[in-house]
């Protein structure tokens, strides 16, 4: 008996508590339509005062119009005036419709009414008067102050409807937060007596420990969750530490890489046939430095810092291109097959980059297989899901194109794929690898907002899938190819901004023995004076990162001037000021630090190719 009474007292505190709960519902919902309500009243109040400035702003664009004209006699000054006449009448009826429902608000627009008609009617006679000849006349009108007394009573009663409406606003709010704090006082108090019954219910001990042991079990599932995640950042964050890192040591690095190559190369070029001994050396000297300017590449490639040009490709046409360069690479003891899926999306990432790690991954695989094996490139369309999204950092859920690079090497170990994306980690011999070219793929694939995994088993072999961000856009026809023959014109003028004095001097002189005539600038302040000066100038040729005012800001300030000036920007860290998340903003034409002689008289030609919009 004791025990049915308690079940029925058990129901009804449930049922009670349900009821409750409803009640703290039904509260809730009317306590969001009554702030829903008051947000609405917000917006009309704004709205109507919006309108009322517009009201009053359009009138004063008028006179302001009429003024001008009145003493320049120029027509040009009657456009704020036209405008203005053209959009009072709206303004008035829509300023009507919107106060319809206050009669104190109404009566005082029916005294404005009159008023902006009689201004619009002053503006027009005396406008009228001056166009016919009778510029004296209007001018008396003018100073006879009636349209000067006919704005202050303007101004007065759009002052007078704004106040009007700021304190009906106010009083809105007060009441309706005076409702809102009944209404949480209430829902409080419903759930508090809800949350009191049904801990009297689940008192029970069976019902308790199966909580308890519930929430053990999602404690651990969270716990290990927790960790995976931890484990994830800390990888993700190291990466961006060492890309910072690397990335913040280049521009320097590429500038004094770009004084030493350049000035190897003059001296190449300025040695007579007697200096075959010296030719060697400089070779030599020079060749170092441009494998030094490679190792940078690399670094910006995999801080997600170099600049990109993504354009709309087919993977699998990508794939084909590189097979004879691949097979050449890997040497004829290694097999290539294929796995080309048919009907492939397109795919947005920038192909000489994609070609790149194509190469690095076939490398890696031959040194894996010991230069015999087999290497198979498989492409597929493919989704991930959010399930995936959420337990890869920097994922995003959606339709993908994977290229799968698979070897028949021996296989990595788990804690060797955990570290496989560092930069400079490597298990060959000394001397046998950087240890860059994973790191450089994976820096590539992020930076192109696509994903890339290596699934290995020891003895076994290697896959590394890129995951590459689908797109619907066809291909951009190419502006320039590489075959294309451009004269040179010794007429024109190159401005060369860069604030460093040596890549300055060097720049001059590559342009200078080009045979354009180089104009040198240290600073963005200074290229403005030269441009004033030099008014013919054909190119600007400029620094991305410089002190004070960087290029790009430099070209923004200068373009509404000189519309036809063409850009040609060089850097050797661009950061943010011509990309966008690293991607080359449209229209943008870079060359990058260091660069040869040869690469900067192609640049200049695609430059002085291109039209200028």
């Amino acid at each position: 008996m004791e025990r049915l009474k308690g079940q029925n007292r058990g129901e009804l505190q449930i049922r009670a508590g349900f009821v409750l709960l409803l009640v703290a519902c039904a509260l809730a919902t009317f306590a969001t339509i009554s702030s829903e309500r008051a947000d609405s009243w917000v917006a009309h109040t704004l709205h109507v005062r919006e309108t009322l400035i517009k009201l009053y702003s359009d009138v004063r664009d008028a006179e302001t119009g009429q003024r001008g004209f009145l003493l320049t006699q120029d027509p040009h000054y009657l456009e704020p005036y036209i405008r203005a006449r053209s959009d009072i009448a709206a303004t008035q009826s829509r300023l009507s419709s919107l106060i319809s429902d206050n009669a104190e608000q109404t009566a005082l627009l029916s005294k404005l009414n009159p008023l902006v008609d009689r201004k619009l009617g002053e503006l027009q006679q005396t406008i009228q008067l001056s166009t016919q000849g009778n510029h004296d006349v209007a001018l008396s009108v003018v100073r006879t102050n009636v349209g000067h007394r006919l704005m202050e009573n303007i101004q007065a009663l759009t002052q007078q409807m704004d106040r009007n409406e700021s304190a009906l606003l106010d009083q809105r709010l007060v009441a309706a937060r005076h409702t809102r704090l009944v209404l949480l006082v209430a829902t409080f108090l419903s759930v508090l007596l809800a949350c009191v019954l049904a801990y009297r219910v689940r008192r029970e001990a069976t019902a308790r420990q199966k909580a308890i042991e519930e929430k053990n079990h999602a404690l651990e599932e969270q716990i290990q969750q927790r960790e995976t995640a931890e484990m994830r950042l800390r990888q993700v964050q190291k990466m961006e530490a060492l890309g910072q890192l690397t990335g913040g040591i280049a521009h320097d690095f590429n500038n004094m890489l770009a004084i030493i190559a350049g000035n190897l190369e003059m001296a190449l070029r300025h040695m007579t046939r007697s200096d075959d001994a010296l030719k060697e050396v400089v070779s030599r000297a020079l060749n170092a430095a441009m494998r030094g300017a490679d190792l940078t590449k690399r670094l910006l490639a995999f801080s997600r810092m170099q600049p990109l040009r993504p354009k709309s490709i087919d993977a699998n046409d990508c794939v084909r291109s590189m097979l004879m360069i691949l097979q050449r690479t890997l040497g004829e003891d290694i097999t290539i097959d294929t796995a080309l899926a048919p009907g492939l999306w397109r795919v947005f990432i920038d192909r000489p980059q994609l070609e790149s790690a194509l190469l690095n991954l076939a490398v890696n695989s031959r040194d894996a297989m010991k230069n015999s094996g087999r290497l198979t490139i498989e492409t597929s369309n493919t989704y991930l899901d959010q399930t995936f999204a959420d337990s890869h950092v920097e994922v995003a859920s959606g339709h993908y194109v994977m290229v799968a690079v698979t070897d028949t090497g021996g296989g990595m170990a788990p804690d060797v794929i955990q570290r496989a994306f560092d930069p400079f980690f490597t298990t060959k011999e000394p001397g046998q690898g950087t240890g860059l070219g994973l790191s450089q793929v994976h820096g590539f694939i992020k930076q192109s907002r696509g994903h890339v995994q290596i699934y290995s088993e020891l003895g076994i072999g290697t896959t590394v899938k890129m995951y590459l961000p689908r797109t619907s856009a066809q291909q951009d026809a190419e502006a320039f190819t590489e075959n294309m023959v451009f004269a040179l014109n010794t007429s024109k003028k190159v401005l060369v901004v860069e604030d460093d004095d040596e890549v300055r001097r060097f720049v001059v002189a590559c342009i200078t023995e080009l045979g354009y005539m180089a104009i040198p600038a240290e600073s963005a302040n200074i290229a403005q004076q030269k441009l004033a000066t030099y008014p013919d100038i054909s190119l600007l040729l400029t620094d991305v990162i410089m002190p004070g005012k960087n290029g790009r800001q430099l070209v923004d300030t200068v373009r509404p001037f000189y519309p036809k000036l063409r850009v040609l920007y060089m850097t050797g860290y661009p950061r943010d000021a011509i990309t966008h998340n690293g991607i080359l903003d449209d229209n943008v034409r870079l060359i990058t630090k260091p660069f040869s002689m040869q690469e900067l008289a192609r640049e200049l030609r695609y430059a002085f190719a291109e039209e200028v919009v």
